[in-house]
C-alpha cells in the first residue's frame, strides 16, 4: 500500500513539473519576444531586466547573460542607477558560479557609483516608475551590502558578512522596505545556525518570515523554513520538528516556483533520511535534488554525493560507484581520471551487448544454411560473454576496493582530526593559564605598592609602642599608677592598629594567591563592592609602578545595601582586573596626546536593578572605533602594540561572565571620548 502511494505521488509530481516547465517556457518565450520587439533602449533594458530576474535563480548562465545585456544598455545611455543595480545582480550570479574575484570587482564598482557625488540627484529610467531619485543612493548601497555579505559568506568570512547584512538591515529600516529587512534577518539567521547559536537563528528566521509575508514577496519563505529546520536538526536534535519545517520549505518553494531554493529543501530532506538510514526516502529526494541542479555548477557535487551515499545504503554497489565518481569529478579535478574510466567502462559494456545482439540475430538467419558457421558464432558469443562477465566482475572488485579505501581514508582523517582537536584544547588551556599568569605579573607591582601602606603602619606603631613601654616601666618604678593606666591604654590602641593593618596586608597577599590559582570553579559568598574596589586600586597602582608620572581620578559609586553574592571569586577578580587594566591603559594613552586641560578619570558604579547586579567600569580615554567594536571579545584580537597584549583578556572576561556566571557584558564607546563596560549578573544572594 505504501509503495503504491509513493508511486502515485511520484507520478503527480512529475506531471506537475512538466506542466510547470511548459508554463515557464511559455513565459520565457513571451519575455524574449518583448525584448526582440522593443523599439527604444529603455524598453530593451526593461525587457532584459525581466529576463534576468526570470533566470536569476533557475539558470545562472542565462541570468548572467541578460545581466551583461542590460549592463551594456545602461552604460551606453549613462544610466548610473541601472548600471549599479545590474552590477549587483551580475555579482550574485558570479558568486553562485564560483567566480569570486569577478563578483568582488562588480560590487566594488557599485559602491563607487553610489558614493560618487556626481550621481546624487540624477534622474534615471528607474526614477519615473518605481523609486524617487533621492532614495536611489540608499537603494544601491543596500543592494551592494547584501551582495558583499553573500560574497564574504561564500568565502568563509562570516564575521564580515554579518557587518554587511546588518548594514543592509539599517538601510532597509530607514526605507521601510519589509522585504529587504527580511533578507537581512534570514541571512543573519543562516550564519547564526552555522555558528551553533540555535535560539538566535530561530528568532531571526521567524522575524524574516513575518517580514516576507508583510511585503507580499513569499519566494524567500522556503529558505526561511529550511534554516529553522536545520536549527532543530543540528542544534536542538528535534528530528520531528526539523522534518516539519523541511516540508514547509518545500511546499513554499513549490508554490513560489523558486527551484533553486527547492533544491536546498530536498538536500535537507536527504540529510534527514540519511541520518536515520532510510535508504528509499533519501534516494527519492536525492534524485529530485540532482534533477533540479543539472544545469547548476554549485551544489551538483553534493547532489551526486547524496546519491552515492543513498545507493551505498541500499547496497547497490554499481550505482554507488557511479555517483561517487561523478561527485569526485564535480568537487575535485584530481578525480576526473577516475570518472572517465568509469564512463569508458560503461560505454564498452553497452557496445559489447549490442555486438552480442547482432551476432545472435545473424546466427538465427544463417543457422539453416551453415551449421558449422552457426556453431563457431555461438562459441564466439560465449567467449565474448565470458570476457564481458570477467571484466564486469573485475570492475566490481575495483569499485569495492575503492570504496573500502575511501572509507579507510575517511576514518584515518577522522582520527587525525580528533587528535588535532585534543591538541588544540590542550594548547587553548595552556594559553589561558599563560594569560592568567601574565595578568598576575602585571598585578605584582600594584600589590607591592598597596601592601607597603599597612606595613609602614605596622612598623610605625610598633616603634611607638616600644617607646610607650619604656615610659610605662619608668612610671611603674615611680609608682605613678594613674600615668601607667594612660600609657597602657595608648599601647592597647597601637596594638589594635597593628592587628588591623596586619590583617589588611594578609588580605592583599591572600587575594594575590587566589588570583594565581586556577580556582575550584565553586561559587562563594562574596562582597562584590569590596572585591571590585580592591581590584580598581591594585590595577591603578600597578600602572603607576611602571609610570610614576601617571595620575588619574578614581571615582566610586557603590550600593552599600547590596548583600553578599554567590560568585566565583577568582574569576570575578580576573574580570575586574582586565576591565580596569584596559581602562587605565586607555586614559594613559590619551594623556600622551591630549592637552594640559585633560583630566584622566576612571569610575566604578555598582547597583541593583530588576534582580540583577549592574557593574559599570567607565573611562574617558581613547575609546573604541565602530570598525573593531564587534571584534574585541574575539580570542587573540588586540589593539595594543606587538608584545604588549595577548588578545585573550576580554575573551576570557566574556567567557567568565557569560558562561561562568550566566550574565551579560555590553560595550558602549565613542572613539576619542571614552568607553564603558556594563556587566549584568543575576542577583544570586548568598
Amino acid at each position: 500500500m505504501m509503495k503504491r502511494y509513493l508511486l502515485v505521488l511520484a507520478i503527480a509530481f512529475l506531471t506537475a513539473a512538466c506542466l510547470n516547465c511548459y508554463a515557464q517556457d511559455k513565459a520565457a518565450d513571451g519575455l524574449r519576444h518583448a525584448f526582440n520587439i522593443a523599439k527604444t533602449d529603455s524598453a530593451r533594458y526593461a525587457a532584459a531586466d525581466n529576463l534576468c530576474s526570470y533566470y536569476l535563480e533557475t539558470n545562472r548562465d542565462s541570468g548572467l547573460h541578460y545581466a551583461e545585456t542590460k549592463l551594456a544598455i545602461a552604460k551606453r545611455n549613462g544610466q548610473w542607477f541601472e548600471e549599479a543595480t545590474t552590477l549587483v545582480a551580475k555579482a550574485h550570479e558570479l558568486i553562485y558560479l564560483n567566480q569570486y574575484p569577478e563578483a568582488l570587482l562588480c560590487l566594488q564598482q557599485a559602491f563607487q557609483m553610489a558614493d560618487d557625488p556626481e550621481n546624487r540627484g540624477k534622474r534615471t529610467w528607474h526614477t519615473t516608475n518605481k523609486l524617487p531619485y533621492w532614495k536611489q543612493h540608499d537603494k544601491v548601497l543596500a543592494d551592494s551590502h547584501f551582495g558583499m555579505g553573500e560574497l564574504l559568506q561564500s568565502t568563509g568570512d562570516n564575521a564580515q558578512a554579518i557587518v554587511h547584512y546588518k548594514a543592509l538591515g539599517r538601510y532597509a529600516e530607514s526605507a521601510g522596505d519589509k522585504f529587504e529587512i527580511g533578507v537581512s534577518n534570514i541571512n543573519l539567521a543562516g550564519i547564526a545556525e552555522y555558528s551553533g547559536k540555535g535560539d538566535s537563528a530561530i528568532l531571526l528566521a521567524k522575524k524574516a518570515a513575518v517580514n516576507f509575508k508583510q511585503s507580499g514577496k513569499n519566494y524567500m519563505l522556503g529558505y526561511t523554513y529550511v534554516v529553522v529546520g536545520y536549527t532543530y536538526f543540528y542544534q536542538k536534535h528535534d528530528l520531528k520538528r526539523a522534518l516539519e519545517y523541511f516540508h514547509l520549505a518545500a511546499d513554499a518553494d513549490l508554490k513560489a516556483g523558486n527551484l533553486a531554493s527547492l533544491a536546498g529543501d530536498y538536500d535537507a530532506m536527504v540529510t534527514y533520511y540519511l541520518s536515520l538510514k532510510q535508504a528509499d526516502s533519501s534516494l527519492y529526494y536525492a534524485k529530485k535534488d540532482q534533477a533540479l541542479l543539472h544545469n547548476t555548477a554549485k551544489g551538483i557535487g553534493n547532489a551526486y554525493n547524496e546519491l552515492y551515499k543513498s545507493y551505498e545504503l541500499k547496497h547497490q554497489t554499481d550505482s554507488a560507484y557511479k555517483y561517487m565518481g561523478l561527485a569526485l569529478a564535480a568537487n575535485n579535478s584530481s578525480a576526473a581520471a577516475t570518472t572517465k574510466s568509469l564512463v569508458d567502462f560503461q560505454k564498452l559494456s553497452f557496445k559489447s551487448q549490442l555486438r552480442l545482439q547482432a551476432l545472435e540475430k545473424e546466427q538465427e538467419q544463417t543457422q539453416s544454411r551453415v551449421r558449422t558457421y552457426a556453431l563457431s558464432s555461438a562459441i564466439g558469443v560465449f567467449m565474448l560473454l565470458a570476457i564481458v562477465f570477467w571484466r564486469n566482475n573485475r570492475q566490481k572488485q575495483k569499485a569495492n576496493l575503492l570504496l573500502s579505501e575511501q572509507k579507510e581514508e575517511i576514518e584515518t582523517q577522522r582520527d587525525n582530526l580528533g587528535q588535532a582537536l585534543q591538541e588544540l584544547k590542550v594548547t587553548q588551556t595552556q594559553l589561558i593559564q599563560s594569560e592568567k599568569m601574565a595578568s598576575l605579573g602585571e598585578l605584582t607591582a600594584g600589590i607591592a605598592h598597596e601592601i607597603q601602606n599597612p606595613l609602614n603602619f605596622v612598623n610605625n606603631f610598633s616603634e611607638v609602642s616600644k617607646e610607650l613601654m619604656d615610659e610605662l616601666r619608668e612610671e611603674l618604678g615611680k609608682g605613678d599608677t594613674k600615668e601607667v593606666d594612660v600609657i597602657s591604654q595608648d599601647v592597647i590602641q597601637n596594638l589594635e592598629k597593628i592587628v588591623h593593618h596586619g590583617k589588611r596586608a594578609d588580605a592583599i597577599v591572600k587575594g594575590m594567591l587566589q588570583h594565581s590559582q586556577s580556582g575550584s570553579g565553586v561559587k562563594e559568598p562574596t562582597n562584590i563592592n569590596a572585591l571590585a574596589e580592591e581590584c580598581m586600586r591594585l590595577a591603578y597602582h600597578g600602572l603607576r609602578a611602571k609610570d610614576k608620572s601617571f595620575n588619574a581620578e578614581l571615582i566610586t559609586n557603590l550600593d552599600e545595601t547590596l548583600p553578599k553574592m554567590n560568585v566565583i571569586p577568582q574569576d570575578m577578580v580576573r574580570v575586574m582586573l582586565n576591565l580596569f587594566n584596559n581602562a587605565f591603559y586607555a586614559v594613559n594613552q590619551k594623556v600622551k596626546t591630549a592637552g594640559a586641560d585633560y583630566k584622566a578619570e576612571v569610575s566604578l558604579t555598582i547597583s541593583a536593578e530588576n534582580n540583577h547586579v549592574i557593574i559599570k567600569v567607565k573611562d574617558n580615554g581613547i575609546g573604541i572605533s565602530d570598525a573593531i567594536k564587534d571584534k574585541i571579545m574575539q580570542p587573540f584580537f588586540t589593539t595594543k602594540p606587538t608584545g604588549e597584549g595577548t588578545g585573550l583578556g576580554l575573551s576570557l572576561t566574556y567567557d567568565m561572565v557569560v558562561k561562568g556566571h550566566v550574565g551579560t557584558i555590553q560595550v558602549n564607546s565613542v572613539e576619542g571620548e571614552g568607553s564603558e563596560f556594563i556587566i549584568q549578573l543575576p542577583n544570586d544572594k548568598a
